[in-house]
């Protein structure tokens, strides 16, 4: 029987003549989209970051030592920065492929999610989903993986 969830993004910005919050456009924006994903795992956990890089998720988890099926297996990530507001505070990078010391390697960094902001985004399961940050702390990266494959 299969499972749903229902991201939805909403993005909202004043005008850029705004006295208040002024906005990136010189008209207001609003943008809304919603989806309804068939998922057949949800793997949510907190972790640890470090200077030190480490896998997040391991493609062969999902998808055995086998290729995966590029369209079929796959899923979906939520991750967010936990670090606004502490004591120690980190910039978040996300990479692919092997572990490589994302900071200064930007041929596998996908991202830096800065304290309090968020990502959502496809993964079709070809490499592994690496983490590094510029300081370490303890609790700092939610990560939820949203699976829509059938392979493993």
């Amino acid at each position: 029987m299969a499972k749903y969830i229902t991201p939805t993004l909403t993005i909202t910005s004043n005008a850029y003549s705004a006295s208040t919050n002024p906005g990136p456009t010189s008209s207001p924006m609003s943008i809304s989209v919603t989806d309804l994903t068939d998922t057949t795992e949800v793997l949510a956990k907190i972790v640890d970051a470090s200077a030190t890089n480490a896998i997040l998720f391991n493609h062969e988890d999902y998808v055995g030592s086998s290729a995966p099926t590029l369209g079929t297996d796959g899923g979906f990530i939520f991750l967010r920065n936990l670090t606004e507001g502490l004591e120690t505070t980190a910039d978040i990078y996300i990479g692919h492929g092997s572990n490589g010391a994302l900071e200064g390697d930007t041929a596998t960094r996908l991202m830096t999610l800065k304290p309090g902001e968020f990502a959502y985004f496809g993964w079709d399961m070809q490499t592994d989903i690496i983490v590094d940050a510029s300081a370490a702390v303890s609790d700092a990266l939610e990560a939820i993986l949203f699976v829509r494959t059938g392979t493993a």
